[in-house]
């Protein structure tokens, strides 16, 4: 049976019920909340011309199924599981802000009805996340970004046009929806991407499923949370 795989990124304008749900996310930036953890990545701190040029997603497509799917380096604080806190946290710092990462996680998923929370993270000023595929887990997504002043950007390459697409960042909140592939579904099916970011942006991103049935769900959510008439 063949499968039609959503190509490309769509961009998704966002209705007052879905930024509303989101708002509460935005307590991370707030007063820099997100900065009683530790980033990863802190001495590739400086290289996000390097890990996010051109010159470096052309190296990972070179190599094929070599590449995991997983990106090389982020610089940025991760609010996904295993939180690393600074040496300096209390005990009771550490279990209120790991609650109330929970707390905003299981409220957007419950209101948008995601499956997988795949990546959340707080991007500071020269934050990126590199060239990547993320053929390891394929799925259909959402991509949820806050940017401070919109001086950051989403790219990938797009497999018909052979060229890179940009994806200016906005003030405040933006969303994206496509599929990662797998190497099995074929070339053409593999979304390499990365991001960057010369102010605070923050990334929440969820996946659905890689069956079918998943691209009418990711319509559905869509309908649901879009500013679409």
């Amino acid at each position: 049976m063949n499968h039609s795989f959503r190509k490309g990124m769509q961009d998704i304008p966002l209705n007052d019920y879905a930024t509303s749900k989101l708002k509460e996310v935005e307590w991370l930036v707030t007063d820099d909340n997100y900065l009683i953890t530790e980033p990863t990545c802190w001495d590739q701190r400086h290289a996000q011309k390097q890990f996010t040029s051109d010159e470096e997603l052309f190296r990972v497509m070179k190599m094929g199924q070599d590449h995991d799917g997983f990106p090389e380096s982020i610089y940025g604080y991760s609010m996904t599981n295993n939180l690393k806190f600074k040496l300096h946290s209390t005990s009771a710092q550490k279990v209120e802000f790991g609650s109330r990462i929970h707390s905003m996680m299981n409220n957007i998923m419950l209101s948008f009805n995601f499956k997988t929370n795949a990546l959340f993270t707080v991007y500071p000023p020269g934050g990126y996340i590199s060239w990547h595929n993320n053929a390891n887990a394929p799925a259909y997504n959402f991509i949820f970004t806050w940017s401070e002043t919109g001086d950051g950007w989403f790219k990938y390459w797009d497999m018909e046009k052979k060229e890179i697409v940009t994806m200016q960042d906005v003030p405040g909140w933006q969303c994206k929806a496509g599929y990662f592939g797998a190497y099995v579904h074929g070339e053409e099916h593999l979304f390499y991407h990365a991001a960057s970011t010369n102010c605070t942006r923050m990334t929440v991103a969820f996946t659905l499923s890689r069956d079918e049935t998943s691209l009418n769900w990711q319509d559905d959510i869509i309908e649901e949370i879009s500013s679409y008439k």
